[in-house]
């Protein structure tokens, strides 16, 4: 029951519909241009959930026999998963795991094929089918996980590490375990890091000692190159300090040990064990001291590494930064000489501005000198005539001011005259009397 239980885990929960599962175990037309959307529907499902169950699982290898059996509901297997893994080869989706292996450059791979050949099981080499009926039978790989595992290994590796080229050196073990929640198997780690190596973003060396080292393409290049001496060097320097540290971490765990045994033994009135349990801390003080004097040394030594490796790339950066302007200078001709040539030029034509403009003024001085308009007259009877035209001028004026303003006022007197009434001939009566009068005119 667990293991039909753990099957069934591979399918969605609405696939208790008997007559939807009896659709999708079906299998598939001989002739696909009878219903194609129907036939290319039930190849994706299928196809998609190949990869889920290898996303799952973590891993990028599966066996095709074991795949199908996984698949099997209610004692039922899907009649077409064949038909759909062989499409998948077909279309490259999956790749025998050996023929990717023969694919990458022996000489990347000299570090992964014994690694690989000690899985005779594991790694079978299956046989690419012949007749469209025939199952596929071995490990092949889901070449989409591959891809989303490798790129999953370089962001870790971009989040633990910083920008200097020392830390794109991660030994394999190290990279195994920050890989862990990425990577099921350390067959999905080496397929992974096989695939970065063909794409030239990773190279991996086995070193002296038979371990391996990763090195992950800085951000300022395109393609890694293998390992040189002084990397080689940074990573045996690495682990002497990693392997210091730990052996510091157990000595202080000792000391601490041996502290409280002495403790318990002078409870017990044992002063002479005591003592020498005391005698053995102040041994492993020592040995502690020199350690931490080691490390730190060492330390120092690996940083001035890396400060000479920033110093390096500023030197480089530098020279690709000079080299670039002296092209730059030359392509536009920029030289002290050209300069001063131009600004001689420049000079010239200022000077001859200059003269030009100076060479049109006294031009037009000397015109004006020679084209009189007074020749042929006398001056003093045009001085003359044209006082006595200013005098008629001002005379004219000043009677046309005084005239109208004359006229205007004695026929405004007139009319004002005109217009008064008559002076009476009578004497005007009392207004007392004038009132008696006139009330009883108003009475009646």
């Amino acid at each position: 029951m667990a293991e039909e239980s753990k099957k069934s885990d591979r399918f969605p929960p609405s696939w208790g519909d008997d007559e939807r599962m009896s659709y999708l175990f079906s299998d598939f037309r001989q002739n696909r241009m009878v219903n194609p959307n129907d036939w290319d529907n039930k190849l994706k499902f299928w196809s998609q959930l190949v990869g889920d169950c290898c996303r799952r699982d973590k891993s990028v290898v599966m066996d095709c026999e074991r795949m199908v059996e996984g698949f099997r509901r209610k004692g039922r297997l899907p009649m077409g998963i064949n038909r759909v893994l062989r499409e998948m080869a077909n279309n490259a989706q999956i790749v025998n795991t050996a023929d990717f292996i023969s694919s990458v450059n022996s000489t990347w791979v000299s570090w992964g094929v014994n690694n690989f050949l000690r899985r005779p099981l594991t790694w079978a080499i299956g046989s690419l089918f012949k007749s469209s009926e025939q199952p596929l039978t071995g490990n092949y790989i889901f070449m989409d996980v591959l891809k989303e595992i490798a790129e999953s290994i370089v962001d870790l590796h971009q989040q633990c590490s910083n920008i200097d080229n020392a830390d794109n050196l991660v030994e394999y073990t190290t990279l195994r375990e920050v890989c862990q929640d990425v990577c099921g198997d350390e067959t999905s780690l080496d397929l992974a890091l096989l695939y970065l190596q063909k794409m030239k973003r990773v190279h991996v060396e086995a070193i002296a000692d038979g371990s391996k080292v990763v090195k992950f393409v800085s951000k300022n290049q395109r393609t890694v190159t293998p390992l040189t001496e002084t990397e080689l060097g940074i990573v045996g320097l690495r682990r002497t300090i990693n392997n210091l540290k730990k052996q510091i971490e157990q000595h202080e765990k000792d000391m601490n040990n041996l502290r409280n045994e002495a403790a318990l033994t002078v409870r017990k009135g044992l002063k002479s064990s005591a003592k020498n349990i005391l005698r053995r801390k102040k041994i492993l003080e020592r040995r502690l001291a020199k350690k931490e004097t080691t490390l730190d040394t060492l330390q120092q030594l690996l940083d001035q590494i890396k400060g000479a490796e920033t110093s390096t790339m500023t030197l480089e950066a530098y020279r690709a930064g000079a080299s670039a302007l002296k092209q730059t200078l030359k392509a536009n001709g920029l030289t002290p000489e050209a300069v001063d040539d131009t600004l001689s030029d420049v000079q010239e034509v200022m000077e001859l501005c200059a003269e030009i403009e100076d060479t049109m003024s006294q031009g037009n001085k000397a015109i004006d000198d020679s084209v009189s308009f007074s020749a042929g007259f006398d001056t003093e009877t045009l001085e003359a005539e044209l006082a006595d035209l200013l005098d008629e001028s001002t005379s004219q004026d000043i009677g046309e001011t005084v005239k109208p303003t004359t006229d205007k006022s004695s026929m405004n007197q007139e009319d004002f005259l005109a217009g008064l009434p008559e002076v009476p001939e009578t004497e005007p009566q009392n207004s007392d009397k004038a009132a008696k009068t006139t009330e009883p005119l108003l009475m009646s």
